[in-house]
């Protein structure tokens, strides 16, 4: 019994580590970059023999300016960012006093409460949005029995004492996530620069900090198995997201899609009962969903793959997504700090399309 709490321990431990280093992205290893770089510029100084003092004392100013700039690559830095500006926090509480758990994507909301994100680079991440959507759809559809499994409650029961199952878990997950956020894909892409970016990430940070430590308080054991299913959780987000929103899209059209699917089962026949129009309230919306969702996992798999494949193919462009909305980057307090922004600009970053002609004008 020691040895097996033991070696519970000692992987509650390197678990919680990983989420740490996943979680924070700790600045500090671009602070241990420099000690490296400092005794290899020292040691050609001192390797030649030193008669004259001169040519010494000179290679040890030269390298402090490179020093210099390789700080300045670090401006993902916490140091470097400007954090002490006012912004909106992504951590809001509820009426139970609790944080609430965001169902937008944190690094889509991040980017109002970037104070160095307006209108202007918000139209250039929309074509980015539809592309990573895209590519998300496609992994929802070609592993939709592991996303239904992951999502069925397995993150949920997952027990840390179960390491065998956890690791299955882990393995199960890579299929439907990304290789990198939306922030720092971004970044790669030259459309926001590092302070831009590394902003982004650190609100993102924040808010996921503010809910693990939050977990941990409220739970009686140390809150490492809640934090961990959090985080678990949480890497499905942007597949969640996908999901849900080709049922959403799908449910004015349930029969339509049947029909064109060829869809003959009886779990199909009882989807049919709930084709409705959308809801505009964004709380009803999240029931008639998950209603819809408990129905449409009762389809046999293959059936279910060739509806989101009809759904799809039934638009306009079957790989622009028409649930996506403008990324609306303003809010009181970055209007008055922005006062460049044209006033047509202003409305364009706020305004929410409904059609399909809309959403592909302005994407």
């Amino acid at each position: 019994m020691s040895i097996q709490k033991k070696r519970f321990k000692q992987s509650a431990v390197l678990l919680a580590s990983g989420l740490a280093l996943g979680l924070l992205a700790s600045p500090s290893l671009a602070q241990v970059a420099p000690p490296p770089t400092k005794p290899a510029k020292e040691q050609p100084t001192y390797t030649p023999p030193a008669p004259k003092p001169a040519p010494t004392a000179q290679p040890q100013t030269q390298p402090q300016p490179k020093t210099s700039i390789n700080t300045k690559k670090s401006t993902g830095g916490v140091s470097d960012l400007p954090t002490d500006v006012p912004y909106p926090k992504l951590a809001q509480l509820g009426p139970d006093g609790k944080i609430l758990r965001l169902r937008q994507l944190p690094d889509i909301a991040a980017l109002r409460s970037n104070p160095n994100v307006g209108p202007k680079t918000a139209e250039q991440i929309m074509p980015v949005i539809y592309s990573r959507r895209y590519r998300f759809e496609l992994m929802v559809m070609d592993n939709l029995d592991l996303y239904w499994e992951l999502t069925n409650g397995m993150i949920e029961n997952m027990s840390m004492s179960n390491i065998d199952e956890m690791g299955r878990i882990a393995e199960m997950l890579k299929p439907l996530v990304g290789k990198s956020s939306l922030s720092q894909e971004l970044i790669n892409r030259a459309i926001l620069s590092r302070v831009q970016g590394g902003m982004n990430e650190y609100i993102v940070r924040e808010y996921k900090k503010m809910v693990t430590d939050e977990i941990q308080v409220l739970s009686d054991d140390g809150g490492i198995e809640g934090v961990m299913k959090f985080v678990l959780d949480d890497s499905l987000l942007e597949a969640k997201i996908a999901y849900r929103a080709m049922l959403a899209e799908s449910m004015p059209q349930i029969n339509a899609i049947l029909d064109e699917s060829g869809a003959t089962s009886e779990e199909a026949s009882a989807l049919r009962a709930l084709e409705k129009p959308l809801s505009e309230t964004p709380d009803q919306q999240f029931v008639d969903i998950n209603e819809l969702d408990d129905a449409f996992r009762a389809l046999p798999l293959e059936e279910a793959m060739n509806y989101f494949a009809t759904l799809r193919e039934g638009r306009k462009n079957p790989d622009l997504s028409p649930m996506i909305r403008m990324i609306d980057v303003l809010h009181d307090r970055k209007q008055v700090m922005e006062k460049g922004f044209n006033v047509d600009v202003q409305k364009r970053g706020v305004k929410q399309p409904k059609t399909k002609k809309d959403i592909e004008q302005d994407g």
